[in-house]
């Protein structure tokens, strides 16, 4: 049976950004970017801030951000895969974990596809894999795995369907 995620000691559940007061997290932002890269171009901290911004702004992605959802999650579990159980190991990007539900996603910083196009293959295997763990750790909930390329950003869910072809694919049995 896997276990449940833990927190990372010194690690906060959530991102400096989201804990900060909306009305304060440009001002905020930019004076991370600046604390952390000092030798970026100062034309370059706004640019970056609003990128992030629109990511943690974004309605579909809001329980990531929450209070309580955490970031950098370890997962550890079993799968069967060629008829065999095989121990599996990841980390999930931004996890929230409701009394019904566990959000779950995963972020990437290449070209996202075309809307309407397949996800990538291994992409939809990875999150699906993830999606699969939780789902054996908190039995009974819906699990919502959702891909995030950062750049738009483009935000695509998978449902149970995608989940299950990803997981034949990369020869994980049901």
């Amino acid at each position: 049976m896997p276990r449940r995620p833990e927190r990372r000691p010194g690690r906060s559940p959530t991102g400096c950004a989201a804990r900060v007061e909306p009305d304060r997290r440009e001002t905020a932002g930019r004076a991370f970017v600046q604390a952390r890269a000092p030798g970026l171009p100062r034309a370059a901290a706004p640019a970056i801030v609003r990128s992030v911004l629109r990511i943690i702004d974004a309605p579909d992605l809001a329980p990531l951000f929450a209070r309580d959802a955490r970031a950098e999650v370890a997962l550890s579990g079993r799968v069967r895969a060629g008829g065999t159980e095989r121990v599996v190991q990841g980390r999930v990007d931004r996890l929230a974990v409701t009394a019904d539900m566990v959000h779950l996603a995963d972020f990437k910083t290449g070209r996202p596809p075309e809307p309407g196009a397949p996800l990538p293959a291994a992409e939809a295997g990875q999150i699906a894999l993830y999606a699969r763990l939780l789902a054996q750790i908190y039995p009974g909930r819906t699990i919502r795995p959702i891909l995030v390329w950062t750049s738009g950003p483009v935000i695509r869910a998978l449902d149970s369907d995608d989940v299950a072809t990803a997981l034949d694919r990369i020869g994980i049995e049901a």
